[in-house]
């Protein structure tokens, strides 16, 4: 059987351990290689034949984005598992398609990966569809998904466009003499293109405010307006190196209906909010939470965390997301004893400074971990959950929390 290798990128080290070594030893015939940044994973690259990358979006350096264009542009048969912790069910159910880009939520249960990683080293052995690489509406997609602000450089040899993105949003298009949406809704027509993501570039002017999703639908829209035979009409072809562009693959049935763009329009469905809104009037679930709360939420999208607190070494509650019912200030008050106990214990036995403590309970553990100098972290979750997944969160997080509540 042929050994395939697969190729896992993370700047987080816990990450990286825990994939390659639920890989290594759940399936057979994979040979794992790892990567902290970008640039090394372009090393690994281009002296090893990779079957597969799994690739974080937000890394430091060459962003995982910039990472995707690169493996699109050079290595067209690579597949590539995207890992992010923005959720977006509109992309979820696009990526749930064949294509060169699968799309993965974190948290996720490890189970699930290793099902998606086998799928895909199992999907890459039959040549028979052609290889389309990625297309230009995934990486628009993942610049909306990982709300970055960065640019995106659009090239099919004589005509050359640019999307700027914002924290997620297009803020700016141009093509030729075109910019704005003009511009957008005419590069996302375009095809055979060579892509290239620029992290941290900012616009040479606004000239538009809206999200990737709605942008898309509207381009959905328009196109079933016009009566076009395929009412998406965006890069809705397969197509393979041979097949000239603005041509259908031979098994393309030109009678046969093609629903408008599926994932945009469904979603569209399940928004309780009106029509296309514009940046001004545009609004969030997450427009309730504070900042704080936010960042919490990575806690308790874990399944099986229920509670996440940040509370003062006094005992005082600061902020909280918490399962109905539960009381968030009694947590606070009643952790701060055993916050203090446990970091006591430590500096007498020797041991230095806490980072984090676990008490485990029959109906779940309860887990504490320092935040700056002046609070702590009270995660609560049932039993179960995935510890690794928590103390990867309270990793990651603990720092930018200190740095919200500006302590």
């Amino acid at each position: 059987m042929t050994m395939k290798k697969v190729l896992i990128v993370d700047d987080e080290e816990d990450m990286l351990w825990m994939l390659q070594r639920n890989m290594d030893n759940g399936i057979p015939n994979i040979e794992t290689f790892t990567a902290q940044s970008g640039i090394e994973a372009l090393d690994t690259l281009e002296e090893t034949e990779i079957s597969l990358v799994i690739t974080d979006i937000n890394m430091p350096g060459m962003s995982g984005l910039e990472l995707l264009t690169e493996i699109n542009n050079k290595w067209k048969e690579t597949k590539v598992i995207i890992m992010t912790a923005y959720p977006s069910s509109a992309f979820e159910n696009k990526a749930k398609k064949e294509g060169a880009v699968r799309f993965v939520e974190k948290p996720f249960d490890i189970n699930d990966m290793r099902k998606i990683v086998e799928d895909v080293l199992e999907t890459s052995k039959a040549p028979s569809k052609p290889s389309r690489g990625i297309a230009l509406l995934d990486i628009i997609q993942f610049n909306g998904l990982a709300k970055s602000t960065s640019a995106l450089k659009i090239s099919t040899g004589d005509r050359e466009g640019m999307i700027f993105f914002r924290d997620g949003k297009v803020v700016h298009a141009s093509l030729g003499e075109l910019s704005g949406e003009e511009a957008f809704f005419q590069i996302i027509e375009l095809q055979k293109a060579e892509l290239h993501n620029l992290n941290n570039v900012e616009p040479p002017q606004v000239s538009m405010g809206k999200s990737v999703e709605s942008l898309l639908l509207e381009a959905a829209v328009k196109k079933d307006e016009e009566g076009a035979q395929d009412a998406s009409g965006i890069n809705a072809f397969t197509f393979s190196e041979d097949s000239p562009a603005g041509e259908p693959p031979a098994e393309y049935d030109e009678k046969a209906e093609v629903p408008a763009d599926e994932a945009f329009l469904a979603a569209a469905e399940e928004d309780t909010a009106a029509p296309i809104q514009s940046e001004e009037s545009e609004t969030t679930e997450d427009d309730d939470m504070t900042e704080i709360q936010k960042i919490l939420a990575e806690f308790t999208n874990i399944d099986g965390v229920h509670t996440a607190c940040l509370v003062g070494r006094d005992g005082f509650l600061l902020d909280s997301l918490a399962r109905t019912g539960i009381d968030a200030e009694m947590i606070g008050a009643i952790a701060s004893s055993g916050f203090g106990s446990a970091e006591t214990m430590g500096t007498q036995l020797g041991q230095g400074e806490l980072n984090m403590t676990m008490l485990e309970y029959t109906e779940g553990p309860v887990l504490f971990a320092p935040v700056g100098t002046e609070a702590f972290l009270v995660i609560v979750a049932d039993k179960d959950t995935n510890l690794g997944w928590i103390r990867i969160a309270i990793k990651k997080n603990s720092a930018k929390i200190e740095k919200v509540a500006a302590f």
